[in-house]
């Protein structure tokens, strides 16, 4: 939004610059539809649209691994089924 900032991270500068560039739009975007004047409430909305996607995107990885077990599961039970058929 216009504002510079020096950070140290021991990211890489692309990953900082791709970061900091997603964080800008979030900003840019909540500003646009809220006109809000304020910039603090617009970083406070772009936190919480940014925590929204974060818990998403756990849910979805809890989501996938819960799949990803009964997958193993079945697969087992498959092993055992074809094991004991040629046993």
């Amino acid at each position: 939004m216009g504002r510079e900032y020096n950070i140290r991270s021991d990211e890489g500068e692309e990953r900082v610059k791709k970061i900091a560039q997603y964080v800008d739009e979030k900003l840019k975007k909540i500003s646009a539809i809220s006109k809000t004047t304020s910039t603090l409430n617009a970083a406070i909305l772009a936190a919480m649209d940014i925590a929204n996607e974060y818990f998403d995107a756990l849910e979805g990885c809890t989501h996938l691994k819960q799949r990803m077990e009964e997958i193993e599961t079945k697969s087992g039970r498959l092993i055992e089924r074809i094991d004991s058929k040629t046993h």
